[in-house]
């Protein structure tokens, strides 16, 4: 996970809190299991998407800024919840695609099956 979009998680539920300390058990282990877990995927090698391929230049951005105003009106109104949202569903998404990388990969061919040569003379 690219680290600013690790601090960004780490922002957004701060902001989705409201700043208030943490004052129960509960709470700090969640927490603590957050730091962990993005840590984790902040050294990890699992790939993230980058968004670099959205091309505003084609000839049907039209759905692409519908989704962006909404977005941005969305943030506006519910910015704790919708920014929070963001960030967890950019990092499962990457965990996501990691699992389905795993469960789909294609095994290697098995070696041929040695034979030896038959002796005859």
């Amino acid at each position: 996970m690219p680290i600013p979009a690790a601090a960004g998680v780490i922002a957004a539920m701060v902001h989705y809190s409201g700043g208030k300390p943490v004052v129960s058990w509960v709470t700090a282990m969640s927490w603590l299991m957050m730091v962990v877990v993005v840590g984790y995927l902040m050294v990890s090698t699992w790939r993230f998407y980058s968004f670099k391929d959205i091309d505003f230049r084609s000839r049907r951005p039209f759905r692409l800024i519908v989704l962006i105003a909404v977005l941005i009106a969305l943030i506006a109104r519910f910015s704790g919840p919708t920014l929070f949202a963001i960030a967890i569903l950019y990092m499962t998404s990457g965990v996501l695609w990691r699992l389905q990388w795993i469960f789909h990969r294609k095994t290697p061919p098995s070696p041929p099956v040695y034979r030896e040569a038959s002796h005859t003379p």
